[in-house]
């Protein structure tokens, strides 16, 4: 599991770069509270916040952004609750609070869209991207061919002269709610293609995070499909974000996915759902069938994962499958799907729906 973070490699979801966002503009002490990031949570993400999955919601997300290095989360189990999967007790947010006092300059005359940053808590690094935006605001100010709605990195380049700023921001305290919006600046975040092959009328579409154990299954099921009317390419952490495509695919009342059984592999679909909840999608459900054969082969070396983090990964896949799943993760150990191989599937046909 890589843990650089370059936004052109693995970027924040969708999701967590609200919650990041909401919770960096409470930063007012390095720690924060769980009654703050229960606040934060249920302001960013409402939907998710009230929904029934919302602690485990929560726990994908929170992990998401410390393997980030914006939060730290604790490192003694008593410093998290009881539940499943556990919650912390409170979080680190280890940056430089904000001054104590706003710090725009006082000739500034924030645009309309910039009400709030008068009374805000700015660094001097906050007010220099806002003057930015600001600029951007008053150039554009009745300029509607200026406002049409382009990509974020195209917009990023325009503002700020470097097209990866807006990738880094988003996730910070000045696009949390009630402040700045990719609506407000005309953009938004493009996300990747979905590559996919329609079989039939099937309701069901099947995501296969890694390119070869696709093309197997695509080709196991094209004279065979059952339910399934699609077979999509995740292309790993790539579908976290490529999820909201789905929307364009008719007919889709289902999707499982299939991956690797190691963190980042669980990871990503559980992401996945919660970023495909807010466009209107169905959960990304686990290819039961699937993980149960790759379970059955020997595992191999993989990273050691904690306990709490086995549980809040595992509690994505079927109840019967969770706690195998959590000895292999606690035993730094995974499984590859490329494990299930052609010939494999083809001898079994439990799989198929």
């Amino acid at each position: 599991m890589t843990s650089s973070t370059d936004p052109d490699k693995v970027p924040l979801s969708p999701a967590a770069a609200q919650l990041s966002a909401a919770l960096q503009a409470r930063a007012e002490r390095v720690t924060v509270s769980r009654a703050t990031v229960m606040e934060a949570f249920r302001e960013a993400l409402p939907g998710a916040a009230s929904g029934d999955n919302a602690r485990s919601t929560l726990a994908t997300l929170l992990y998401e952004i410390a393997e980030h290095s914006i939060i730290s989360l604790p490192t003694s189990r008593t410093k998290w609750d009881v539940g499943h999967p556990a919650l912390p007790e409170r979080v680190r947010i280890p940056t430089a609070p904000p001054a104590k006092h706003a710090t725009p300059r006082p000739h500034v005359s924030w645009r309309p869209e910039l009400n709030w940053a008068y009374d805000a808590r700015l660094t001097a690094s906050q007010t220099e991207d806002l003057l930015a935006c600001n600029r951007w605001f008053r150039d554009t100010h009745n300029q509607a061919a200026r406002r049409v709605a382009v990509p974020l990195r195209e917009r990023s380049y325009e503002i700020f002269r470097h097209e990866k700023r807006l990738d880094r921001l988003i996730t910070g305290a000045l696009f949390a709610p009630g402040r700045l919006t990719l609506e407000q600046l005309a953009t938004f975040r493009e996300p990747p293609p979905l590559a996919h092959r329609r079989f039939g009328d099937g309701d069901t579409l099947l995501v296969v995070e890694n390119s070869d154990t696709y093309a197997t299954l695509r080709h196991l099921l094209e004279p065979a499909p059952g339910r399934v009317g699609y077979i999509a390419f995740g292309s790993g952490r790539a579908f976290e974000a490529s999820v909201e495509n789905i929307a364009e695919l008719p007919g889709v009342r289902r999707i499982f996915y299939y991956g690797d059984l190691d963190a980042e592999g669980i990871a990503i679909p559980a992401r996945a759902s919660i970023n495909g909840a807010q466009h209107g999608l169905p959960p990304v459900e686990p290819a039961a069938g699937l993980y149960r054969l790759l379970l059955a082969h020997e595992p191999t070396v993989g990273d050691i994962i904690d306990s709490e983090k086995a549980h809040s990964l595992t509690a994505w896949l079927p109840e019967g499958l969770q706690q195998t799943a959590h000895t292999v993760l606690t035993n730094g150990q995974r499984h590859a799907q490329e494990a299930t191989n052609r010939r494999d599937l083809s001898a079994e046909p439990a799989w198929r729906w």
